[in-house]
Parts: structure tokens; C-alpha cells; sequence
């Protein structure tokens, strides 16, 4: 089962913050790397992040979501296409609540031994454990999908390499 994890702020600049760590936390061995922004548009600037948190309503609160597909179950490979997995985790929420959720992400794979993503979200109110249980079943549904997509066509893979040697 995937993981989904939250804290939130109501700060702009602990917000802000955030997407700096995303965009800018060290890799394994301290090295400087700058990770792609994206959202449900595609790729997003730094500054666009900020102008998001910044035309955020008045009483929104930064909700900073960390989701982990299992790497024993889910993301056997280290192959899953994590951006997918987060727009379906983060269209989930927008059902729920009925509204549309502004948010910005970065996949971080180069410095733990489980690939995830950090988003960092504008809610207009509270969430509450019903919500982050359809997130989590959002991302394991996709997670497992991907995964069995992936397992079949790297069987056909190998029975056309058969058929090819003989």
C-alpha cells in the first residue's frame, strides 16, 4: 500500500520554504540538485509556485504531501511514472472536496532507498481522515496499475526474446 503522508502550515513563507526544499534538497552525498517543479498543467518555475501561494484565499491552509508507492509491492522496479500517481492522488482530493486544489510537486529518487514525491497543496479549509484514506487508495489503485501494466509487457518482452532465439 502506498504511503501518504501530511503536515500543513497556514504560513506562506513556511509554504514557501517548502517548495525550496522540494526544488532544492541535497542528494545523497550532499550534492546540489535542482528538481522540475510540475502540477496538473505540466511544468511549473519556482516563481510560479510562489505566485500560487501568494493569490492563495484569505484562511487557505499549505498541506505538504509526501506520497511513497510500497517498494516492495508497488515500485518493485523503481520504474513507476510517480507524476502520474500523484495527478491521480491529487484529483482524488479535488472529488472530495468538489473543488479544484491548487498544487505544485517534485519526484525526489535520488537520495532514500523508496522514490517519492513532495507536493505542497492550497486547501481552502480543513481535511480530514476520509480524505487522506481516498488519497492513499488513489495511489495505491494507480501504483498497482502501473505496475501490473509494467509486468505484463516486460513478459511479453522476454517470450519475443524466446521466440526470437529459436
Amino acid at each position: 500500500m502506498a504511503i501518504v503522508k501530511a503536515t500543513y502550515t497556514k504560513s506562506s513563507a513556511g509554504a514557501k520554504a517548502s517548495i525550496r526544499y522540494i526544488a532544492h534538497r541535497p542528494g545523497k552525498d550532499g550534492a546540489t540538485i535542482t528538481r522540475n517543479l510540475f502540477g496538473l498543467d505540466g511544468l511549473m518555475g519556482r516563481w510560479q509556485a510562489y505566485q500560487m501561494i501568494d493569490e492563495a484565499d484569505k484562511g487557505s491552509v499549505f498541506f505538504r504531501f509526501v506520497i511513497s508507492p510500497d517498494p516492495k509491492q508497488e515500485d518493485t522496479g523503481k520504474d513507476l511514472f510517480l507524476r502520474e500517481i500523484t495527478e491521480k492522488t491529487m484529483m482524488s482530493l479535488e472529488d472530495r472536496l468538489h473543488k479544484q486544489v491548487q498544487w505544485v510537486a517534485a519526484e525526489h529518487d535520488d537520495h532514500a532507498p523508496h522514490r517519492h514525491v513532495h507536493i505542497v497543496a492550497v486547501v481552502a479549509g480543513r481535511l480530514h481522515v476520509q480524505d487522506f484514506q481516498a488519497m492513499r487508495t488513489a495511489a495505491t489503485e494507480t501504483a498497482l496499475e502501473q505496475r501490473k501494466q509494467r509486468d505484463l509487457a516486460r513478459e511479453r518482452l522476454q517470450e519475443q526474446e524466446v521466440q526470437w532465439e529459436r
